[in-house]
């Protein structure tokens, strides 16, 4: 309703004045509240807010949800109305909660928007997102929570280690990065992920910008991040696997000359469609995993969890096998928890995980309840790229059941190829440019929706 009311009032200027406005969006808000957190605890307000929901479903949900254009004389009646209800109710909350939540904490609940950024795989694609990020930064717009998959895992990564955004600082990690120092053709123990032609040395690329310091081991964890992050990573069942071990090695051929640059792969990346497909079609034998989502896996190696979700079978393994306690514990007690036999790339059972990112703020992860998902997806199905086109048909099923949890889908268009996982600068900025561009025209809106309500007095 209040995305409604905001897209009318922008296309109407004089569909309400601005008090008008904070009347209703501040019913609205007031209206969704059911919990309101403070100090780790929740407190509950239902008693409170439930007939006001109902009242404010019953007037304003016909006017806002309804086929017909909205016009000023259908809503200023139930601002009128709603305004002395509206401020009744959070007297009444104020008087409840004294002693126990500050006002203040209420105050903010109802008149501020925290935004929840939510970044599809996709590979090379997903470098459109470094212009969103850009974008959301010139406009003032911070986010609380990011979550990502497999490419849009490792680019919410790097934004997740900045309490602010800086281009230069994420242009300047490209440039250091190689695909000669990011994947290498070596035969290599794999103890958590499935094996695969080419092995991601993620750490090798990122290591240095996630150290976590001289006084502890190892680097950044999950919960160290400034801005917080979720990422999704599959797990195959055990006993379930399609096929053996070895054929997800030999799937892309043994030589390395051929696989050592875009091209090479390009070449072979036909004949792993058909496997890939297996598993989309087949979602019993795998386990979504949202690390970061509970204090367990917040506790994951930042670093080694998007590695995880990157690992396409029968393309690229990613695994742990340097001596760390904490990461092994972690993960032999997650695979013995969940049943699970090998880690693999987030996108085949999450590849825009906006549920998981939903179920973080109402779990009281971010300390707020009013917040707008946003959810980007370089990866959705085009007929631009008929090559791709099976592969991004198949991730849209894992898709689909995320969109009721988003506020805002952006699809994008030209983006650059799936395969380019380490463009050139060049390419990135030529990323960032079809970033801007397509999510220019949502910044009014978005802008709007997530500025900072007036105090209603």
């Amino acid at each position: 309703m209040e995305m409604a009311l905001v897209r009318a009032a922008m296309d109407s200027p004089s569909l309400l004045d601005s008090r008008e406005e904070t009347v209703l969006r501040t019913a609205l808000s007031l209206a969704r509240l059911y919990k309101l957190r403070h100090e780790g605890h929740d407190h509950s307000v239902e008693t409170w807010t439930t007939p006001f929901r109902e009242d404010v479903a019953r007037r304003l949900g016909p006017v806002l949800l309804g086929k017909r254009r909205i016009t000023r004389d259908q809503l200023v009646p139930h601002a009128r109305d709603l305004r002395h209800r509206t401020l009744q109710v959070r007297d009444e909350l104020i008087h409840h909660l004294r002693g126990q939540v500050p006002e203040e904490v209420l105050h903010r609940e109802l008149q501020h928007k925290s935004l929840v950024v939510v970044a599809g795989g996709g590979g090379g694609s997903a470098y459109v997102y470094m212009g969103v990020m850009a974008l959301l930064d010139e406009h003032g717009l911070k986010p609380s929570l990011l979550a990502g998959t497999s490419m849009g895992a490792i680019l919410m990564l790097m934004r997740s280690r900045m309490a602010r955004f800086d281009q230069s600082d994420l242009v300047g990690i490209i440039r250091s990065l190689s695909w000669r120092k990011l994947f290498r053709f070596i035969s290599t123990e794999n103890r958590y992920g499935l094996p695969a032609a080419l092995r991601l040395f993620l750490r090798a690329g990122l290591g240095r910008y996630f150290d976590a310091g001289p006084n502890q081991e190892g680097g950044l964890r999950l919960k160290d991040l400034p801005v917080p992050i979720l990422v999704a990573v599959g797990g195959i069942r055990r006993g379930m696997l399609p096929r053996p071990l070895e054929y997800y090695e030999r799937l892309l051929g043994t030589s390395p000359v051929s696989l050592l640059s875009p091209t090479g792969v390009a070449r072979r990346i036909q004949a792993v469609m058909g496997t890939l497909a297996e598993f989309f079609t087949r979602p019993e034998i795998m386990v979504k995993l949202h690390l970061g989502l509970d204090e367990k896996t917040s506790h994951f190696d930042a670093i080694d969890a998007a590695g995880f979700s990157s690992a396409l079978p029968g393309v690229i393994h990613y695994d742990v096998l340097r001596e760390d306690a904490n990461m092994h514990g972690l993960l032999n007690g997650l695979l013995e928890e969940k049943g699970i036999f090998r880690l693999m790339d987030g996108g085949l059972v999450d590849n825009l995980p906006v549920k998981a990112a939903w179920k973080a703020v109402h779990h009281g992860n971010l300390g707020t309840r009013n917040a707008f998902l946003l959810a980007l997806d370089g990866f959705a199905p085009r007929l631009s790229t008929p090559f791709w086109l099976p592969l991004q048909r198949l991730a849209a099923m894992t898709v689909a059941p995320n969109l009721p949890y988003a506020h805002l889908v952006k699809c994008f268009g030209p983006t650059l190829s799936p395969l380019e996982l380490v463009p050139s600068v060049q390419l990135a900025t030529k990323a960032m440019h079809f970033g801007r561009k397509q999510l220019g025209p949502d910044m009014p809106f978005l802008t709007r929706m997530l500025s900072p309500l007036p105090h209603l007095g």
